[in-house]
């Protein structure tokens, strides 16, 4: 075989490509390759497990409150240390729970619940088993909302 070629081999097809013959191969491959690229790039982001908007929500779900005159909800609050022992899962899910009874107690309309459900969907236990919700502490509605936009900041960081 001569120095300037190449040689390409598979199941399906065997040829020798020369030099310039290569260049071309390889100006064709490039734009397959950013594509697909692009593809799996777009995929990790869309489904990103964080979401800012819900954190914005909680805090917007903070500001009305605080403007509420009945304010002396008090909900059971798993810290970000719950979280961080392996009980991601649990420790969301009873924030959900919590917030569709702020939700309904304040008649407020917001999609908060519905979003931290699908949030706690792509979560998993790594220690089961975990606290039930009960077992967190009571604390009042924006200690609650805190903790909550805490956790959801951790979780968009790491």
């Amino acid at each position: 075989m001569r120095r300037d070629s190449l040689r390409m081999a598979s199941r399906s097809w065997n040829m020798v490509l020369r030099r310039e013959d290569q260049h071309q191969v390889y100006m064709e491959l490039t734009p397959l390759l950013f594509y697909i690229g692009a593809m799996v790039l777009r995929q990790a982001k869309c489904n990103s497990i964080c979401s800012i908007e819900t954190s914005e929500l909680v805090e917007a779900f903070l500001l009305k409150l605080t403007k509420m005159e009945f304010n002396d909800f008090r909900l059971y609050t798993p810290t970000l240390q719950n979280y961080k022992q392996k009980c991601s899962r649990s420790t969301l899910e009873c924030f959900q729970k919590e917030m569709t009874v702020l939700v309904k107690e304040t008649k407020e309309n917001s999609s908060l619940p519905k979003r931290l459900q699908d949030l706690q969907r792509r979560l998993s236990n790594k220690m089961p088993p975990c606290p039930k919700c009960e077992v967190y502490n009571e604390t009042q509605a924006e200690i609650f909302l805190e903790t909550l936009r805490t956790i959801l900041q951790f979780i968009c960081t790491t």
